[in-house]
C-alpha cells in the first residue's frame, strides 16, 4: 500500500468538507476574498512611501500592536 502525504491545502479541504453547508459557504467566500487580496499588487500612495522609509531608519522600530493587526485584519482571520 502506498501511502502520500497530504498537503496542508488538502488537509484544509478535507476539514472543510465536513463541516455545513453554511459554513462551507462562508469558508468559500473568505477564501475567494483572499486570493483576490493576494493577486492585486499593492500600490502606496507617497505619504505611505515616506512613512515606510521613515520607519525603516528607525534604531527600535514600534511594532503593531495585536489588537492593530485584528483591526486591520478583521476578526475572522485571527
Amino acid at each position: 500500500m502506498v501511502k502520500t502525504l497530504m498537503t496542508k491545502l488538502e488537509k484544509i479541504i478535507e476539514y472543510a468538507k465536513a463541516l455545513p453547508a453554511a459554513q462551507q459557504d462562508h469558508l468559500a467566500d473568505d477564501l475567494v476574498a483572499l486570493m483576490r487580496t493576494r493577486n492585486k499588487a499593492i500600490r502606496l500612495s507617497a505619504d505611505e512611501i515616506a512613512d515606510v522609509q521613515k520607519a525603516l531608519l528607525e534604531k527600535k522600530p514600534v511594532f503593531a500592536s495585536e489588537a492593530e493587526i485584528l483591526a486591520a485584519l478583521g476578526e475572522r482571520f485571527s
